[in-house]
């Protein structure tokens, strides 16, 4: 049986990660290339995606910190959101998410409502 309506968000999931989650699951819908057995990939860049937001937040507010001999070294949340913008753009690849893998894949880009309506008014 193939499910039509959207798979809520996981439960650990609150505001923008919902969010996140539900955007990128219509989107991916509309493209044509959602599977249900597509939820852990879709969780793991949601996931990496957050955490890289939240990362980058953390360190943008001191970038720089002492180090255990007193010097400046980079903050370590800057390393954790490079990392955690790299998860997300493997699984955003896997799932199609990028430009170059749905060229790679011959994949149009999404029409929306607005696109058809024009294209009939043309």
């Amino acid at each position: 049986m193939i499910r039509t309506r959207p798979i809520p968000a996981p439960a650990a999931f609150t505001g923008d990660g919902r969010l996140l989650w539900q955007e990128v699951q219509r989107h991916l819908r509309r493209q044509g290339t959602w599977q249900d057995a597509d939820c852990p990939l879709l969780e793991s860049y949601c996931r990496a995606v957050m955490l890289a937001r939240t990362a980058r937040a953390t360190a943008s507010v001191e970038p720089f910190i002492t180090g255990s001999r007193g010097q400046p070294v980079p903050h370590p949340g800057i390393k954790m959101a490079r990392d955690a913008e790299a998860d997300a753009r493997a699984a955003a690849a896997a799932l199609l998410l990028t430009p170059e893998a749905r060229k790679r894949h011959d994949l149009a880009p999404a029409r929306s409502v607005d696109d058809d309506f024009a294209a009939l008014l043309a």
